[in-house]
């Protein structure tokens, strides 16, 4: 989830989708790259990592085995020696395993799935793939903050992440960007496409919903437009689109959790809370009724608090279990999570699985 509400977010996410410069090229790269992301997708997928991520060597490389940055990184993935070599991929004057796509992107993998053991959160791992997590790590300890889309960070990594967005919305929504990239003609004989566009301009209709086959509709008997709006929504349209249900907010975590003791706000205090329901973790059950022991790491300017376990136990048994959580927003998946205005026991929490 991206917090596109903010101005600041979606004002940096229209320049990434303005600087791309792959508009107008949109359906040559997708064919271009679809060879490369039916190798990387799969092995994405049995590391347990976003598919999200399969747009990184495009970014990185443009999907060139020989490529090289001016510091010195080689390959698909762009990965420097030490790195490559602590990953397992091995370096030599004959062989360098950064320009093989399957071998590098394992070791992607792994790097990926390092970072995100060390942050617990997928956004802040991009950023740490392009900027060090060494860096990335200084700037949260010294501004105090654990969002990426809140902290200050240098130019190229401050945009990278929307980068990588802009390019997933123009592969996931090519069509409307390629309407885009022919200008306002693109519409003069199409009606029904102007209707469309007016409705995405009022708010009416989302880009992510099917688009309906067949026809334009015919507006209703009675019903006239003005000559100076020729794009003007009919009013069956409208009837439809008020009908349509809310949308709830999706369960995002691993597990979930009520608040039965909270600590102070401060940091260090425990905060204890009780699973829910039983929920299989890796090789582990955690049955509902069992305790997190979790401890404050941060409270925001913006009122997120940060919370991550000391320990989880059994209420059976009331043995410690070999697990540790993270607390999340169950909106965006990020960690931490704001604190309710009026803070009591029965607190519904999501937890993430480090």
């Amino acid at each position: 989830m991206v917090p596109t509400e903010h101005s600041t977010v979606s004002q940096k996410l229209a320049v990434a989708l303005m600087s791309t410069g792959y508009g107008r090229h949109i359906d040559a790269l997708k064919r271009r790259t679809a060879p490369y992301f039916a190798v990387i997708e799969p092995i994405l997928q049995r590391h347990g990592i976003p598919n999200d991520f399969k747009f990184l060597p495009l970014i990185e490389s443009d999907f060139k085995a020989n490529a090289v940055s001016t510091a010195g990184a080689v390959g698909y993935w762009q990965f420097m020696d030490e790195t490559a070599r602590d990953m397992g991929l091995k370096i030599t004057s004959e062989n360098d395993e950064r320009k093989d796509l399957v071998k590098s992107t394992e070791a992607a993998c792994r790097y990926i799935k390092f970072l995100y053991r060390k942050l617990g959160s997928w956004t802040l791992v991009a950023a740490a793939y392009n900027g060090g997590i060494g860096m990335l790590q200084n700037q949260m300890v010294r501004q105090r903050k654990q969002d990426y889309y809140t902290l200050a960070l240098n130019e190229e990594t401050g945009y990278y992440l929307y980068r990588i967005l802009a390019v997933k919305e123009l592969f996931t929504n090519s069509g409307q960007y390629a309407r885009m990239a022919l200008g306002p003609m693109a519409y003069t004989d199409n009606p029904y496409e102007r209707e469309r566009e007016q409705a995405r301009r009022m708010g009416w209709v989302q880009d992510d919903e099917p688009m309906p086959v067949g026809e334009s509709i015919t507006t209703e008997e009675g019903f006239t437009s003005s000559d100076n709006d020729p794009a003007v929504i009919d009013s069956l349209l409208a009837g439809i689109l008020k009908k349509k249900a809310s949308i709830k907010t999706v369960f995002a975590g691993d597990a979930e959790a009520r608040l039965t003791k909270a600590g102070k706000a401060k940091l260090g205090q425990i905060w204890l809370f009780e699973m829910t329901q039983d929920v299989q973790l890796r090789e582990t059950t955690v049955k509902a009724g069992d305790i997190i022991h979790a401890v404050v790491d941060d409270i925001d300017s913006r009122g997120q608090i940060f919370l991550r376990t000391l320990k989880v136990v059994s209420a059976a048994t009331h043995e410690s279990i070999p697990l540790t959580f993270l607390l999340i927003n169950p909106a965006t998946g990020q960690a931490g999570a704001p604190l309710p205005k009026a803070l009591k026991s029965g607190w519904l929490t999501s937890w993430r699985l480090l």
